[in-house]
């Protein structure tokens, strides 16, 4: 079980989360305004002292709100060094999610996306940090270029199957918002590896 979370889950109980079969935890970073979420310190930490022989990593993901390269450059860049100051060891982690959503009443375009994911590529490269995407189905099928297959997938679509992703090779699939797992209170994001 892979679990994403941030500040929407609340305080959570990592010793009661580290009894159940989670294998991965994806933190959310920063928020719109560039700060650090204010719950990710204390679930990077809960992580490391309860789980951290229990996962394969700590992995971490921005939701990105910029739709050029050079803002994708500075956002991204601030990011990961947002993240350092604040005691996040970049080294540990395997992948920083690039999260490409519909905000401000829009999606993006296909051009903008690209341009999106090249400038957190550039950054992620320049930090010797691997680079992953996320985004939805409507995403895969119309709106990223699939030039960029080849980095990590972590593909949401809530249904019962994931479907035709076709070029695409999704590491994981988020397919419910609805999870339940003792230690955390209310819903929480769950997803699962992909077998290809």
């Amino acid at each position: 079980m892979i679990l994403d979370i941030s500040s929407n889950q609340g305080k959570i109980d990592w010793q009661k989360v580290s009894h159940q079969d989670v294998t991965k935890v994806i933190l959310r970073s920063t928020t719109q305004n560039g700060n650090l979420d204010v719950r990710t310190l204390e679930n990077y930490n809960g992580i490391l002292q309860n789980m951290n022989d229990r996962l394969n990593s700590i992995d971490f993901y921005k939701f990105s709100y910029v739709r050029d390269y050079t803002a994708a450059r500075i956002e991204s860049m601030k990011t990961l060094d947002t993240m350092k100051r604040a005691g996040i060891r970049l080294e540990v982690m395997d992948t920083f999610y690039l999260d490409l959503e519909g905000h401000g009443g829009r999606d993006y375009t296909k051009d903008e996306a690209s341009q999106v994911i090249l400038g957190y590529f550039d950054t992620c490269l320049r930090c010797n940090v691997n680079l992953g995407l996320y985004f939805n189905y409507n995403y895969a099928k119309n709106i990223v270029d699939p030039i960029w297959r080849k980095l990590p997938l972590w593909i949401a679509r809530y249904n019962s199957t994931l479907g035709d992703v076709s070029p695409w090779e999704p590491n994981y699939w988020q397919y419910t918002s609805k999870g339940h797992v003792d230690g955390i209170i209310g819903n929480v994001d769950i997803s699962k590896v992909v077998n290809v």
